[in-house]
């Protein structure tokens, strides 16, 4: 089922609560669009996280969810995804995804630093949207809740342009549930 994956995991490592005011086909169409969009682009890593300040940038690889894979989110997919949110609201989306680290030398070669590796999963209420987020493997250069407050950041660009409400910024909790 696309947008839902079957073992996402039951400890997680944090999660945070938006209020927004869209209709949900529309939120979610919104952040199938931010996704397919970030990974094609490159940003300084000061633009994710205020407190690094090495000469890096950073990129991201999203793929959403198909049962038990995970499908990169090539313009093929999102077009196969925005038909299916239009058809059928769904209740979450997750997503696994990489951040992608390089350190640009002073010549401007780009040096490749280890990634990281993280799933994500939206779970879509009347008003209410939870996040919940899980590094899977790397160094964790970014912490999750400016990981969070950088792609929500993007997504209420996205709302934006399409004059929608921007989601409404809720506190970061680390936790684990089980």
């Amino acid at each position: 089922m696309l947008g839902r994956y079957e073992n996402f995991p039951e400890n997680i490592h944090g999660v945070t609560i938006f209020h927004h005011q869209n209709p949900t086909k529309s939120l979610q169409q919104a952040i199938f669009c931010t996704f397919h969009r970030l990974n094609s682009e490159l940003f300084d890593l000061g633009t994710v996280t205020p407190y690094l300040k090495q000469k890096s940038e950073v990129g991201f690889e999203f793929g959403v969810a198909d049962g038990i894979d995970f499908n990169f989110l090539d313009q093929n997919e999102l077009d196969n995804a925005l038909r299916t949110v239009n058809e059928t609201e769904l209740e979450t989306l997750d997503f696994f995804f990489a951040v992608r680290y390089h350190l640009i030398r002073d010549n401007g070669k780009r040096v490749p630093l280890r990634f990281d590796y993280h799933v994500l999963r939206f779970f879509f209420q009347e008003d209410v949207l939870e996040v919940r987020i899980r590094h899977e493997k790397g160094t964790q250069r970014v912490p999750l809740d400016e990981l969070i407050s950088f792609l929500v950041k993007q997504i209420n660009v996205e709302l934006s342009q399409r004059q929608l409400v921007q989601l409404f910024f809720g506190d970061f909790e680390k936790a684990s549930i089980q």
